[in-house]
């Protein structure tokens, strides 16, 4: 089995420990993180590492590959800026995809982390560095950049394009062929049908909810498939 050092001593590295674990996917021999934040030597009961001295403690990139536990703060800005400085001083970065997620399409990318049911459909492309929660849904032919996160249950519909380092919130939904820029952010529970450019936010707020009673017989007439068009 091949030797991981996880990247992190946060909330999300124990997370990625113990989904590791669960799936028997690696064997984990310690957490490593940039100096400036080296607070503690262990962490879980494993070593922690100054990523800048990892080689001289453990050896030879050859001997393990990393995994970057972080995931959107910043709008996956962290954890873009820490892919990058692994990738320049030659680490190796492993996928973490759980064997309960159905994947029909290949994964180009390194470093995503792709959780329990999720379903990505024929012949999309998923860059490097994603992060895909459980129960996400990408559909077929789409093109997800590197450096996007996907929240728990949010779907991508067929042909959709998401730019790099976006962010797709918890049971959100992009409708099919909808073209979505870089750095964007679709927040949480929304229903997107337009294309979004660069650098925009997508987002429904509490202040604009209507809630409107029906009679019994009424409501029922509301949920007919025929006229649920768009």
């Amino acid at each position: 089995m091949e030797n991981l050092v996880i990247v992190g001593v946060g909330t999300n590295s124990r997370l990625a420990l113990s989904f590791i674990k669960y799936h028997n996917l690696f064997n984990v021999i310690g957490f490593a993180v940039n100096k400036d934040y080296y607070t503690c030597d262990t962490f879980e009961g494993y070593p922690v590492y100054s990523l800048e001295e990892l080689e001289d403690k453990i050896g030879s990139k050859d001997g393990y590959s990393l995994f970057i536990s972080l995931l959107w703060n910043h709008l996956n800005a962290d954890r873009r800026k820490l892919y990058d400085y692994c990738k320049n001083q030659g680490f190796k970065l492993a996928n973490l995809i759980s064997p309960l997620a159905i994947i029909r399409s290949e994964i180009k990318g390194d470093n995503c982390w792709i959780q329990d049911q999720v379903v990505i459909q024929n012949d999309t492309v998923i860059g490097s560095n994603v992060a895909i929660m459980a129960g996400a849904l990408i559909g077929a032919d789409c093109n997800v950049g590197s450096h996007c996160f996907f929240g728990a249950h949010s779907l991508l519909a067929g042909g959709c394009t998401l730019g790099e380092q976006s962010f797709v919130g918890l049971k959100a939904t992009v409708f099919d062929d909808t073209k979505i820029g870089k750095k964007c952010i679709v927040g949480a529970c929304t229903a997107v049908k337009r294309n979004m450019p660069d650098y925009s936010k997508y987002i429904t707020s509490s202040d604009n909810i209507v809630i409107k009673q029906y009679d019994e017989a009424e409501i029922e007439s509301k949920l007919v498939f025929s006229k649920n068009k768009r």
